[in-house]
């Protein structure tokens, strides 16, 4: 894992919040694991799978804005489904 994730030893799910931080997941488990995590596709369509590396859930999510209401009422229902998703994968 990368030397950012690793000052982070007892994660149990890494939420990618948006595109970027997808590709950057990925990039990082190409390096290290030789192979990509999240694969590719739209956010909504790949954001039900279960994508589990060394008891680490990765969760494909949406770009949380600082002003919630800009966000599509659709979005903020799935972003919501992926945090609790999240919690209960963490047992939180």
């Amino acid at each position: 894992m990368s030397h950012e994730l690793a000052q982070f030893p007892n994660k149990k799910v890494i939420m990618c919040m948006g595109d970027f931080s997808i590709k950057c997941i990925n990039y990082i488990m190409k390096e290290n694991k030789g192979h990509t995590i999240i694969p590719p596709g739209s956010t909504y369509k790949i954001r039900t799978g279960k994508f589990i590396e060394d008891s680490i859930l990765y969760i494909p999510s949406y770009t949380q804005t600082g002003d919630s209401f800009n966000i599509e009422k659709s979005k903020r229902r799935m972003i919501a489904e992926d945090i609790k998703k999240a919690m209960q994968y963490a047992k939180i």
